[in-house]
């Protein structure tokens, strides 16, 4: 038996039915919290308008570089247990320096693999 999965689009805001091109993304941060809204053409207009004059008066803030997960430091260095995940890591094919910290990547991947060594 044949399988077919047919995705719809529809407007958040009034529940239009919209085809993939007709939808428009439209992505906005109000007090800390990100939103993303699937909108007609004309609902996206209409947003723009309305968000405009706030825009206008505000000022814009770009993102950090870097806002990724970092590195782990648990304020302690066991230099054996470092030197044993930087091995683990060379010998699994993973990046990893021969000194600083650790990627958090890294040492998630060898505990997840040596859950004894924690």
């Amino acid at each position: 038996m044949a399988r077919k999965e047919v995705t719809q689009f529809f407007d958040d805001l009034d529940n239009t039915a919209l085809t993939a091109d007709e939808v428009n993304v439209v992505e906005f941060s109000y007090k800390g919290s990100t939103y993303v809204l699937d909108l007609s053409e004309e609902n996206a207009q209409k947003f723009a308008e309305t968000i405009e004059p706030y825009i206008a008066a505000g000022t814009k803030v770009t993102r950090a570089r870097g806002r990724g997960r970092p590195a782990a430091n648990t304020g302690k260095s066991d230099s054996g247990r470092n030197r044993r995940i930087r091995e683990w890591a060379r010998d699994n094919n993973l990046t990893v320096s021969s000194r600083g910290q650790i990627a958090r990547e890294v040492i998630d991947a060898y505990e997840a693999a040596n859950p004894a060594d924690r």
